[in-house]
């Protein structure tokens, strides 16, 4: 593969990433990761190294793309602060047990337990019923138990843990669409945090990895999929007031089933 595709590649991704952060509330993971992967593989990179890398990396551009994201959110006057820093907090220690837990799994395992994660994720939007005028729920327990599902499977896969998050904010929560959105974004800003500091250390002292690397995050791959994510997800953020939340839903379930698809060995 050519190096002008390669970084022409990375800034596709990036505006992908930005703007599924900036207007569908999920961090872009579950596009970044993915493709990040393959263009890793394809330069000959072994494929567990890979994969860690892919899933640190996305988590560092997502962590950026996302509190620019949450910020257009909160203008929008959409995001819910009830239980936020609670779900902030055990976001970014699940993150942290999740990426110690994924380097020592067996790649092929993760890749199919990703692909399972976004199928769960898509068949629960499909059947979910919220309207937009529904009041949220209000119970500490479950806001909570959210916050650290997403950290673990933040760490675990790197993804932000939207594909989690807002399912559960709108089915279970009862959160209106725009609001699940947002506060799933300001969630992700802790959860990728976490799992960031712990891939960093993690991948210091680690041989073999791709240039340009500071742990297990490739510096060059951030550098231009955060050029292109940060500018779309800004502008997302903006367009979302003025689309459908059915839309918007419709949306979400179809790139979320088609990386499941892909990552399960599918399509």
């Amino acid at each position: 593969m050519e190096f002008i595709v390669y970084i022409i590649l990375l800034l596709v991704s990036g505006c992908l990433g930005g703007l599924m952060a900036g207007m569908l509330g999920v961090g872009g993971g579950v596009i970044l990761t993915p493709i990040q992967y393959f263009l890793l593989t394809a330069y000959g990179v072994d494929p567990s190294t890979s994969l860690t890398v892919s899933f640190a990396t996305s988590l560092a551009v997502i962590c950026v793309t996302m509190i620019n994201g949450t910020y257009h959110q909160y203008r929008n006057g959409y995001l819910s602060f009830f239980c936020l820093k609670e779900m902030m907090l055990l976001g970014f220690i699940g993150a942290v047990g999740g990426a110690f837990i994924s380097t020592r799994l067996d790649v092929s395992i993760l890749r199919v337990l990703f692909g399972i994660v976004c199928l769960f994720s898509a068949v629960n939007m499909i059947f979910s019923r919220t309207s937009d005028d529904s009041t949220p729920s209000e119970n500490v327990s479950l806001h909570i138990l959210l916050g650290l599902i997403g950290g673990l499977l933040c760490g675990l896969m790197g993804v932000g843990g939207g594909v989690i998050m807002i399912p559960f904010l709108t089915v279970v929560l009862k959160y209106p669409t725009h609001r699940a959105i947002a506060t799933s974004s300001a969630t992700i800003i802790a959860t990728t945090l976490g799992g960031l500091i712990a891939y960093i250390v993690l991948g210091w002292n680690v041989t073999n990895l791709p240039a340009y690397s500071l742990g297990y995050v490739n510096l060059l791959q951030f550098f231009f999929l955060t050029l292109t994510s940060t500018l779309v997800a800004g502008y997302a953020a903006r367009l979302s007031r003025n689309v459908d939340s059915s839309k918007l839903k419709f949306l979400q379930v179809c790139i979320v089933l088609f990386i499941a698809f892909k990552m399960m060995g599918i399509v």
